[in-house]
């Protein structure tokens, strides 16, 4: 097992977590990359280019993809479990820019912790009654065992500090839509509910060990990413 010296030190830190999560891809950044693969239900994986995408409110249902060989696809969100898509370098740069905040986690380099290569998204069914598909990008990769953190297209941002044009701090989405990697039910989780909710809705596979680690007086929104990360690490081997 994983010594919890490496945690505490984590916790020790004066890293800020607030940027950790990598950053939201855009369908304009979608379209423009060259490399795509998709995973449908089945476990077929086709690999090609984007040629457009639809969303509704902001949500990913379907996608259309041309094959390596010529051949043109139509998938909505319920047909696939897993879209990457490969990002130009313009997006990597920005990726970078965004994790400047974190430049080491437990001794490692961010992109060490992190899966950059693709941008994942992942079939999940959306909060609510019905049974609605999308395709949610996932936020956490790398550290994701346990739970799954995905952008929730209708949070709404805390301010953020900008140099030149560019975003150093800040800018925190206020939800997020998660997943117990056993379901792919979406839960919501919101800013002004999370010292009340999240440690029973989400962080609730090793609440033993995990509680040790915090309380509810420093249980804060901005930690969020953190307290991912460390529950990936000490909940992982639970099962």
């Amino acid at each position: 097992m994983r010594t919890f010296t490496l945690i505490y030190l984590l916790l020790l830190s004066s890293i800020c977590f607030g940027q950790s999560f990598v950053p939201v891809l855009s369908v304009d950044g979608m379209t423009a990359s060259k490399e795509v693969y998709v995973i449908k239900n089945d476990g077929t994986k086709i690999e090609g280019k984007i040629s457009s995408a639809t969303l509704v409110n902001d949500i990913l249902k379907s996608v259309n993809i041309k094959s390596k060989d010529g051949v043109k696809y139509k998938f909505k969100a319920v047909d696939i479990k897993i879209l990457a898509v490969k990002p130009t370098d313009v997006f990597q740069f920005e990726q970078s820019m965004t994790a400047g905040s974190i430049q080491e986690l437990i001794g490692r380099e961010f992109d060490q912790v992190v899966d950059q290569e693709y941008v994942y998204y992942e079939q999940a069914i959306l909060p609510g009654k019905k049974n609605k598909f999308a395709l949610m990008q996932l936020l956490n990769p790398g550290f994701d065992h346990v739970v799954k953190v995905y952008k929730d297209p209708n949070a709404n941002e805390t301010g953020s500090l900008s140099i030149s044009g560019v975003k150093v701090t800040g800018g925190i989405d206020k939800s997020y839509l998660v997943c117990d990697t056993g379901s792919n039910r979406a839960v919501l989780l919101q800013k002004k509910k999370y010292k009340k909710e999240a440690q029973s809705v989400i962080f609730s596979k090793c609440p033993d060990i995990f509680n040790k680690y915090y309380g509810e007086d420093n249980f804060n929104w901005r930690d969020f990413a953190e307290h991912v990360y460390v529950y990936d690490q000490l909940c992982s081997e639970q099962d």
